[in-house]
């Protein structure tokens, strides 16, 4: 396998990778999950133990190379375990979101021709059996916990992880578990997304396409990870973007990963596991600075104050716009307090915080590295491994997605669409050779993504080829840029901008959940509160992207209801196809202050 100027992994292989990096730190802790309150150590040499018990038990049940394997789990160590049992006897992991509905799971088992499924609680496993009895390949279900409703069909095998277990050993103790050839260039994965309005693909993902991703992260965090590092997981290992770089890079580095299965538990465990570097999507960003934000106010009003300018000198300070003696002076001050006592309650260890699958908005961005707190923003697709660009950490610029990874070519066709090459693209579609053709050209990644390339290597996003909004003055309009602006808002916490073919820009919002129950009897409040939100918002874009009218949605985007896709992006067409009447509405009667809609 060719390497990237002597970057990334040496094996042909992610699964010869892992048992490579396990042999050489058998006793060493690799995996932490919590139980109760208490977090559990999982040394390499247990789970590479664990690995070759399913993958020997998994063989046994008739899994051979090329077999597809769906997971569908929450974060637990039963998935990494899967994940790389599955790979190691050359089949092909199919990673499923929790987020999906029934019909969702069935439609993929299906499309995929997945013979198994390995799933974890309850209400997940009701889910996966109905699923799986709907789909002509599947003929085996395993279970991680026991749950009363499982019926045990007739046509479906049913098997509990540690009965699973048990005969993976019963297996090796007759024959020992031996890695066969496995080649660079086969499928490992099919990792399926939609990009937001049709059916989900499955992209084929190599063994070779995400260790070239692992080679160029690893040029990228090259000055960053020379020591013992700490990963703390709490992005879903069914998004492309964990199971590459929160998985598979943690194991090639040979860093240790913590599990966190509950968002809300995120502050806390900050402190318990001091991680040196965290990947997380800008959602969770968001959350951090309001958190932060939260606990100064209640500090009172002069420490308030005090992050305030933290925040002020510290970007003005990354604009290299000059400082006055004494601002110098209190922002070194502001060193030792603010940002020392921010950067202890992020564990105090923390090298970078890496920002991908959606759009940063640059000015929280701006937040942590005005605290001294390194983000660095990235961009990619699934079907690309899914990691395209990313920023240096001596060199960040955060209006941009950062520059190529070492390996990777691009070039914007004459429409400014995004085109990439390089060992990290995917094979193509599962099963979907249109989908692919339109998709792969010549070797070229058609991205849909329009973008700018700067003269020093930096590329900047401005929309989406196939979201773009032409207004009646004919001028092309990014929504994404709207609605990252809009989301940016403390009271917003969603929002589908609108306005094709017409003068100016709508939107559909969701706003705050907690303002929203605490205004609930009080909608025209509500609606106000909004249009502050807009107008706030409104200032940051420009006149042809203002937002002059809105509405509120009658409940969040969500997967529930179909406007949202399991990776968290918007259905617009969806969105359109309820709202559409409602929004038209707004143009024809833009003064009219209905509890729904409000003109800013």
């Amino acid at each position: 396998m060719p390497q990237i100027q002597g970057l990334g992994p040496k094996e042909d292989n992610l699964c010869e990778m892992f048992f490579n990096r396990a042999k050489l730190q058998l006793n060493t802790t690799f995996i932490w999950t919590k139980k109760e309150h208490e977090w559990i150590s999982h040394t390499w040499g247990d789970i590479s133990d664990q690995v070759r018990v399913i993958a020997s038990a998994l063989s046994q049940r008739g899994i051979t190379a090329g077999s597809r394997v769906a997971i569908l789990s929450e974060n637990r160590i039963e998935w990494i375990i899967a994940d790389l049992a599955i790979m190691s006897i050359g089949g092909i992991c199919v990673p499923l979101f929790t987020t999906y509905t029934q019909t969702d799971i069935t439609y993929l088992l299906s499309h995929s021709g997945a013979r198994a499924i390995i799933c974890s609680n309850s209400e997940l496993i009701a889910f996966a059996e109905t699923a799986a009895q709907d789909s002509p390949d599947c003929y085996l279900m395993v279970f991680i916990e026991q749950s009363k409703l499982l019926h045990h069909s007739l046509n479906l095998a049913t098997v509990s992880w540690e009965e699973l277990k048990k005969e993976g050993k019963r297996a090796i103790a007759k024959s020992a578990f031996a890695l066969p050839e496995i080649s660079a260039d086969e499928v490992c994965c099919i990792i399926y997304s939609s990009d937001g309005d049709e059916k989900p693909k499955g992209a084929m993902l190599t063994h070779r396409s995400i260790m070239a991703v692992l080679a160029g992260a690893e040029g990228l965090l090259l000055d960053l990870t020379s020591g013992k590092e700490t990963f703390l997981s709490m992005l879903p290992l069914s998004h492309a973007y964990e199971h590459s770089v929160g998985l598979f890079f943690p194991i090639h580095i040979r860093a240790e990963i913590y599990l966190l299965q509950k968002l809300e538990a995120l502050s806390s465990a900050i402190l318990e596991t001091k991680p040196t570097i965290m990947t997380a999507v800008p959602r969770l960003y968001e959350i951090l600075q309001d958190r932060i934000y939260a606990s100064y106010q209640h500090k009172g009003a002069i420490n308030r104050k005090m992050l305030d300018r933290a925040v002020y000198l510290g970007r003005k300070d990354l604009q290299k716009l000059p400082l006055t003696l004494f601002e110098r002076i209190e922002n070194r001050y502001l060193d030792l307090t603010v940002r020392r006592h921010i950067n202890a309650r992020l564990g105090g260890r923390l090298k970078a915080f890496v920002s991908g699958g959606a759009a940063l908005d640059p000015n929280i961005g701006y937040f942590f590295l005005s605290l001294n707190i390194r983000i660095l923003q990235g961009y990619g697709q699934t079907e690309a491994s899914p990691v395209i660009t990313a920023n240096p950490p001596k060199n960040i610029k955060i209006e941009t997605v950062g520059k190529l990874l070492t390996g990777v070519e691009a070039k914007l066709t004459k429409l400014g669409e995004i085109c990439v090459r390089g060992d990290l693209v995917m094979k193509g579609y599962w099963n979907d050779p249109v989908a692919t053709k339109k998709k792969l050209r010549d070797g070229w990644l058609m991205t849909g993504d329009i973008g700018v390339f700067h003269p020093d290597g930096y590329i900047s996003l401005t929309g989406r080829k196939k979201d773009i909004i032409i207004n009646s003055g004919g001028d092309n309009i990014s929504p994404i840029k709207i609605e990252t602006v809009l989301e940016a808002h403390p009271d917003i916490d969603q929002a589908m901008a609108y306005g094709n073919q017409h003068s100016y820009i709508t939107a559909v919002i969701t706003p705050n959940q907690k303002l929203a129950r605490e205004l609930e009897q009080n909608h025209n409040k509500l609606s106000d509160v909004i249009s502050e939100a807009i107008k706030t918002a409104n200032a940051r874009l420009s006149s042809i992207e203002k937002v002059r009218s809105f509405l509120l949605s009658d409940e969040p985007f969500s997967t529930k209801n179909e406007c949202l896709t399991a990776s968290g992006l918007i259905k617009r067409q969806k969105i359109n196809q309820l709202y559409k009447e409602r929004l038209e509405q707004l143009y024809q009667h833009k003064h009219s202050l209905s509890i729904k809609s409000k003109t800013t």
